[in-house]
């Protein structure tokens, strides 16, 4: 079974942004659907005051000074014009503030203190998705409701008095004033090299990892799918081995032109085919299992399914096509996987145990037909 390029390609979207218009000074609107802890949450953003032309606004690797207060603590709202400058502009030496992450935390930044977040981080994909498009002094105002019906009422005894506390927000959306201070520049993905579009690439699959260990499963989802996002574009920009630069070299070339590769040619920041399909292959895999977890098992099996056309032998990707199958209801391909996934590692309990599971489900499902063709002809 293939994935066709679609699966791919819907990875490369952002979360769609609406405009509507609403009354008053500020015309325009904008809505989208974010990631934090707990789920998924709808933001909505206006602008508050008239706009600013900047040099730049974030992108990846843009260092932003800002900061985030609720809007109820807000007594005179500030607008792109009254933007307090008493602070030092943000510098390309400094590092970004780090927070630990909590389901019980909607932004996973600190209220009412000037914080540095480093763009494409992901360390609060509220904000990040609210700077995109900001200019250095701007202000916009941002609500934040519930996406779906879960959320984490769990708190934290150790939690900053200025750090947003945890809310139900079924109940009510909640109110917050963004203000960008400084930042510095950024590059959008189409201007990086391949190097620094890998570097990315490995960082965010080393953050998935973390959060998932925490059980922050969707924030290691959205650091999944953001590597994925940035491998996708590395396609056809793999590094060439001897190898293969020599099976194209002419015939007549003689051993000294053939011998001119050298390893200040073979870039080890850059991933050869090999590396990139298989570390794409434990992305996509590493996202089945949080889709999975999730209860996303339509989205688990293509994750799955595609991480098995990279690496073929890939044990885990098999046994989460195997799962996800399983719970879709499609039997026969879940003991397919299954079978595949003990043909390259005999010694595994898990695919046992899952093989067993769903031959007895089909056991069950070919004595229901008998009964049921029985009662027809009798």
């Amino acid at each position: 079974m293939n994935v066709s390029w679609g699966y791919e390609a819907s990875l490369l979207l952002r979360p769609i942004m609406t405009t509507t218009q609403v009354p008053g000074a500020i015309p325009v609107e904008a809505s989208w659907v974010s990631a934090y802890p707990g789920g998924l949450c709808e933001v909505r953003r206006r602008w508050l005051g008239e706009r600013r032309r900047g040099e730049f606004t974030p992108m990846m690797g843009s260092l932003c000074k800002i900061k985030v207060r609720r809007k109820a603590a807000v007594t005179h709202e500030p607008t792109a014009s009254q933007v307090p400058e008493s602070t030092a502009d943000v510098s390309p030496g400094e590092q970004a503030s780090s927070y630990p992450r909590s389901q019980a935390c909607v932004l996973q930044v600190p209220l009412n203190d000037w914080v540095l977040l480093r763009m494409g981080e992901g360390q609060c994909d509220v904000v990040e998705s609210c700077l995109e498009g900001m200019s250095i002094g701007e202000v916009c105002e941002f609500t934040v409701s519930a996406q779906n019906a879960k959320t984490s009422k769990a708190t934290s005894s150790d939690a900053k008095e200025n750090q947003m506390e945890a809310q139900d927000l079924t109940q009510q959306p909640e109110c917050f004033t963004l203000q960008l201070h400084s930042l510095t520049p950024g590059l959008e993905s189409w201007q990086m090299t391949p190097r620094e579009k890998w570097a990315w690439v490995l960082s965010h699959k080393q953050w998935g990892s973390q959060r998932f260990g925490k059980g922050d499963v969707w924030g290691a989802a959205e650091c999944y799918c953001r590597a994925v996002r940035l491998a996708i574009t590395l396609h056809s920009q793999t590094q060439r081995t001897p190898e293969d630069d020599m099976s194209e070299e002419a015939e007549d070339k003689n051993n000294e032109e053939e011998d001119e590769y050298t390893e200040t040619s073979h870039d080890c920041s850059i991933p050869s085919e090999d590396e990139y399909k298989m570390i794409k292959a434990e992305l996509h895999s590493n996202l089945a299992l949080c889709q999975f977890k999730l209860g996303q098992l339509g989205k688990s099996k293509d994750s799955s399914i595609k991480a098995t056309e990279l690496n073929p032998k890939s044990t885990k990707a098999w046994y989460r096509r195997g799962q996800a199958s399983m719970e879709l209801g499609e039997l026969e391909e879940s003991r397919r996987a299954f079978e595949k996934t003990l043909e390259l590692q005999p010694d595994s309990a898990s695919a046992r145990a899952g093989l067993k599971q769903v031959n007895s489900k089909l056991k069950d499902l070919d004595t229901k037909l008998g009964k049921r063709l029985s009662k027809m002809f009798n």
